[in-house]
């Protein structure tokens, strides 16, 4: 944890991470809207606030995005640094954990973002943590050309729709895999995936 720790804090410390939301996270709003439209209502109407996951939200770029729409936002991540930035924000519990000893809480979020992230082990405590008609946001890089999980900083190609599949209870709303416009990463991660499933409990008979 320690090393991952000081590896990100100097990015952070460094200024090199963005901070406006990614376009991907303003496009999926209309989907978590069209989903939830007790979001449009005043708080003191609803009867329990809707919860999202930011996973590994670093300075909580998206993390403030949901938060501005309607979410109480639980935003996990490593870097101390970052999560300065979202310390005494309305609607925003910052995190500071390692992902890989965090336990998320069975049936507590309406809304999973993972951006640029990528930890196999989480898949299924994320499948656990839904509560019913939850949306399921994935975005990162992906291996178009593998079929099996051989790189560990990227999706193979076909992995969300296969853990995110109606035989567990998905639909798909949105896949759409793209060129990444990284100069600096492109070599390493040509492709970036954007992906948005929506969690129906009606898992189809395998």
């Amino acid at each position: 944890m320690q090393e991952d720790a000081h590896k990100w804090n100097k990015r952070y410390e460094d200024g090199f991470m963005p901070t406006e939301p990614s376009p991907f996270v303003l496009q999926a709003c209309a989907y978590i809207k069209e989903s939830f439209p007790a979001l449009s209502l005043p708080h003191w109407l609803t009867q329990e606030p809707l919860v999202a996951l930011d996973i590994a939200c670093g300075n909580g770029r998206n993390a403030k995005l949901l938060a501005q729409i309607g979410f109480e936002v639980d935003g996990v991540d490593i870097s101390s640094i970052a999560l300065k930035h979202l310390e005494n924000l309305a609607h925003i519990n910052p995190i500071l954990a390692d992902l890989d000893n965090f336990n998320l809480a069975r049936n507590r979020y309406s809304v999973v973002l993972n951006s640029f992230f990528l930890d196999r082990r989480l898949f299924a405590p994320i499948l656990a943590c839904l509560k019913p008609n939850a949306l399921i946001l994935f975005e990162t890089f992906i291996d178009i050309y593998s079929h099996t999980p051989k790189n560990d900083k990227a999706l193979y190609n076909g992995e969300l729709e296969h853990i995110f599949s109606p035989q567990n209870g998905f639909s798909i709303l949105h896949n759409e895999t793209y060129e990444n416009a990284s100069i600096e990463r492109k070599a390493t991660y040509p492709h970036i995936v954007r992906f948005i499933a929506h969690y129906t409990q009606k898992a189809l008979n395998k």
